[in-house]
Parts: structure tokens; C-alpha cells; sequence
């Protein structure tokens, strides 16, 4: 029996090509490593496991201390200890106090906030509102994640106080600093191909959205269009 319907996430449908891999995004955040001169702080989903486990790969590969920091992160992260999904030696995760009697270029701080939420770890940080960090030139902000359509405008909000401040800031239209959960276009098409549904039903995004994953399964893979 084959699949009957396939209900499919259209938040990308708009964008050609492929979603780049993990491996992509292991160089150039390790390139950041590398060259920052000073605390590189990377804000993430705090449900990124995967994401967070190589950053803590990273430090550890580069003698730097981490820092968690946002509610959520700081719940998901212990979970997934527990649970065995994140591994680390015991005396790479610090508390903000130690994270600052360091020398900058021995820290790093992973947090919540790369969509700009309000109360979040990024946005206290580029509002001066932070109870134990405070930005600096030499500081590098990575946003390791791509902006969920309808948050443009509150995170180049963000971005632009965060530079202002004299932050470097790198995010996925500069460098490849996040593997996108959103299938683009040849993704879409590659998967409709190997589940072969009797029914396509686009999900998740703007109406435009849904009428380009809608065109793009008509036109480019043959699915009948009633």
C-alpha cells in the first residue's frame, strides 16, 4: 500500500536549490574559532542538540570555556546530558562568572534569541540588559539560524544594535553558519519523488508559499493538479 496523502512543509518552496549539509556548517563556524580575536557568543534554537554539540566540540578543539545561557536552552541542554545525546568533558561548561575572569578569546557563549524573541538571550545582550555580559569590540555575535519569515525586520533590528556596539556579526547570508530545517526546492522535489503520495497537501508557510510548492509539484514532478 502506498502513501496516501504527503503533507509537506512549504516555508522554503520559494527558494532553488538544496539545503546545505552539517559538514558545511562545522567549517566555517570553525573558521570563526579560528580567527575571532575575542568571545564568540551563537545564538541558536535551543532545540538545535546537534548544533550545540558542535559548538562544544568546537571549544573544547580550541581551549575555550562554554557558556549557556536563555531558560530553554539551559533546560534542553541538561535533558539531552541526561539522555546521553550531548557529550562534554565535565570542566567544559562554566557559569558566567568564571566565562569572564577568562581571557576573552577562551570563551564562548551559546544562548537563545537568534529570532529576536523579547525576552531572550540575544536581545538582553544587545539591549545592555544582561545581568553578567556586557558587548565589546572584539566580541563576535553568530546568528546560527535563518530567519523565520514575518521576524525579518525585528532581527536586522537586532543585528544593526549588536554592530553599533561594535560586535562583529555573521549570519547564513555571509557565511554558512546554519543548515536550514526547510526543504528548498530541489529537496522538495527529490522527497516527493521516493514517497510518491496519491495526494500532496502543502503545509506551513505563506499562502505564496504553499502556490509554489503547489506549481512546483504540477509542473516539475507531474502531479496531477486536481
Amino acid at each position: 500500500v502506498g502513501i496516501r496523502v504527503l503533507m509537506a512543509d512549504s516555508t522554503n518552496a520559494d527558494h532553488p536549490g538544496e539545503q546545505i549539509s552539517e559538514s558545511d556548517v562545522l567549517k566555517d563556524i570553525e573558521s570563526l574559532f579560528v580567527s575571532a580575536p575575542g568571545r564568540i557568543f551563537v545564538g541558536t534554537f535551543s532545540s538545535m542538540i546537534s548544533r550545540v554539540q558542535m559548538i562544544i566540540e568546537l571549544a573544547e578543539k580550541y581551549n575555550r570555556k562554554v557558556v549557556i545561557e536563555g531558560r530553554s536552552m539551559h533546560a534542553n541542554v541538561e535533558v539531552a546530558k541526561e539522555l546521553g545525546y550531548l557529550k562534554f568533558k565535565p570542566n567544559t561548561i562554566v557559569e558566567p562568572e568564571e566565562a569572564n575572569q577568562l581571557p576573552d578569546k577562551r570563551v564562548v557563549v551559546v544562548g537563545t534569541g537568534a529570532q529576536a524573541q523579547k525576552n531572550a538571550f540575544l536581545m538582553k545582550l544587545s539591549m545592555d540588559e544582561h545581568r553578567k555580559f556586557k558587548l565589546k569590540r572584539g566580541d563576535t555575535v553568530v546568528f546560527s539560524s535563518s530567519v523565520i519569515p514575518g521576524n525579518e525586520r525585528t532581527v536586522q533590528g537586532i543585528k544593526d544594535t549588536l554592530w553599533r556596539k561594535g560586535a562583529r556579526v555573521v549570519h547564513n547570508q555571509l557565511m554558512d553558519v546554519h543548515a536550514g530545517g526547510h526543504c528548498k526546492q530541489e529537496d522538495l522535489k527529490k522527497f516527493y519523488s521516493i514517497i510518491k503520495p496519491e495526494f500532496h497537501v502543502p503545509i506551513e508557510a505563506y499562502h505564496y508559499m504553499l502556490r509554489i510548492h503547489q506549481q512546483l509539484m504540477v509542473e516539475d514532478m507531474g502531479h496531477p493538479a486536481d
